[in-house]
């Protein structure tokens, strides 16, 4: 020992046994602490939010020692202890309106390190998803006879109690001759469930141009004799002339008459209705397009379903 350092030893003899003691009590080398990965998932239902989180080391195993926090900027929500499998559940019955995003923070422990996750929304409107609906049909295919109609049951589910908004129904691609009713055309799901639409598709059949009857009637000829008699008789027969003044009228009405009766059924069978061609045989796809509008936002969903005319 050199000189200098004997003096040391003198001069602070009380130090240099406590700095002594110290290494002693102390261990000799430090572990490392573990990595650690922090995740986080918000679900709802009705009006309570579940926040739930899991911490893994980097090899994917549970990490079950330590506390997880809940929190938004300097606002906290809750702290929960790590289960076995490494993961925690807070729910929050009512999360301040102020609140938009949430992060997990792990304390760490004696052999892990802390970390902390991804921030998550905590309100659905701030994701930009907005509620949603879907359509569906039963049956998807017709197959018809020209005159004949066909159902089809359209219903539309809403993805959650939130979706509150009127539905309109729409078809395209109706072929030639056929034409479709909504019963009802405009549905609005109530509560989170389901509405219910019948559409009805109406073919025609071929006609004709046919014509059948007289314009007046079949008793037309009839009417007509029953006025020209009466007044040719008295014409011809009755020598008084205000008699035979009686019997003119009656003649010239009935002239009338088949003057106009003539002209009527001479148009009319020379210019028939126009013959219906009826609803071409073939394949069709008709597309049923349903639309909800929220006031800002419209959201479209399209259906197919497969018409065949025999």
């Amino acid at each position: 020992m050199s000189l200098q350092s004997r003096n040391i030893f003198r001069k602070f003899p009380a130090a240099m046994f406590a700095l002594l003691a110290l290494v002693l009590v102390l261990p000799h080398g430090h572990g490392q602490t573990i990595a650690t990965r922090t995740s986080l998932s918000v679900a709802k239902d009705g009006g309570k939010t579940t926040l739930s989180v899991k911490v893994q080391d980097p090899t994917g195993s549970a990490v079950s020692g330590g506390t997880v926090s809940f929190v938004s900027g300097t606002t906290s929500l809750g702290s929960v202890f790590l289960k076995e499998d490494g993961t925690a559940d807070l729910t929050v019955d009512a999360p301040p309106a102020s609140v938009k995003q949430i992060t997990a923070v792990y304390s760490g422990d004696s052999s892990h390190a802390a970390s902390a996750s991804a921030g998550a929304n905590l309100h659905a409107e701030d994701t930009g998803t907005l509620p949603d609906f879907s359509i569906t049909a039963s049956p998807t295919s017709l197959s018809l006879n020209p005159g004949d109609y066909g159902t089809v049951v359209l219903t539309i589910t809403p993805s959650s109690a939130s979706f509150t908004q009127s539905v309109t129904l729409s078809i395209s691609g109706l072929p030639n001759g056929s034409s479709a009713t909504f019963t009802p055309q405009i549905v609005t799901p109530l509560n989170g469930a389901s509405a219910l639409s019948t559409l009805q598709i109406q073919t025609s059949a071929y006609s004709g141009a046919r014509n059948q009857g007289l314009p007046l009637g079949e008793r037309a000829s009839q009417i007509a004799y029953a006025l020209a008699l009466p007044g040719a008789w008295l014409l011809l027969r009755l020598r008084r002339s205000g008699l035979r003044m009686l019997a003119l009228p009656l003649l010239l009405l009935v002239c009338a008459s088949g003057l106009s009766a003539c002209n009527a059924r001479w148009g009319y069978l020379n210019h028939p209705p126009a013959a219906n061609a009826g609803t071409p045989a073939g394949s069709y796809t008709l597309t049923v397009t349903a639309y909800s509008n929220n006031g800002g936002q419209v959201t479209t969903h399209n259906l197919q379903l497969a018409l065949t005319v025999k």
